[in-house]
């Protein structure tokens, strides 16, 4: 979509500016804030624990913005998630363990997201399909990261809403349950 743009913005300054150099600076700086935008995720994931069940869901994303990203509520936008996953650090890297997605794979598609849907960990969601059975989880940190768009009409202007958060296990008298982790020594982000 850039690219699009960029194209229109080259054809249209080639009759208004005399200088290539002079269109082509002005078109990189517009450019730049689509650029700039791109960031590891949009919005927290929030992590609960109900009984035995890790469970994931959403409340606020930050839409791009030039002066400041402004938090939106998942309640009062179209924010539709496409897949699910999980990943486990170790002392090999990253490892994912659980996944889950739309088949279909097309913006717009999937489950739409508001604060009361709420995806536990190893169940797939009504309409997905599994993308990787889940592992047994065992104490240590995980990553949930939720691929979801903010639908805007028309469709093309739509954009990224992803949730992510870390989050960590421990066991306790053979009981997992979510703790805080710890920053020290915490491996690299994928």
């Amino acid at each position: 979509m850039v690219s699009l743009l960029l194209d229109r913005f080259l054809r249209a300054s080639a009759n208004c500016v005399r200088a290539p150099s002079a269109g082509l600076a002005i078109a990189a700086a517009l450019a730049l804030p689509a650029c700039a935008a791109s960031r590891a995720n949009d919005g927290e994931a929030i992590v609960e624990q109900d009984g035995a069940s890790v469970c994931f869901r959403v409340a606020t994303f930050k839409t791009p913005s030039l002066i400041a990203p402004a938090a939106q509520d998942v309640d009062r936008e179209r924010v539709v998630a496409s897949a699910i996953r999980v990943g486990r650090y170790d002392a090999s890297g990253y490892v994912a363990v659980w996944g889950a997605a739309d088949p279909a794979d097309q913006l717009g598609r999937g489950i739409r997201l508001d604060r009361k849907v709420r995806w536990c960990y190893g169940k797939t969601p009504a309409g997905f399909s599994a993308t990787l059975a889940a592992q047994p989880l065992s104490a240590g940190r995980y990553r949930v990261e939720i691929e979801a768009a903010h639908i805007a009409e028309p469709i093309e202007h739509s954009e990224s809403a992803d949730f992510a958060s870390e989050f960590c296990l421990a066991g306790r008298a053979g009981e997992l349950r979510l703790i805080p982790c710890a920053t020290a020594g915490k491996p690299a982000s994928p």
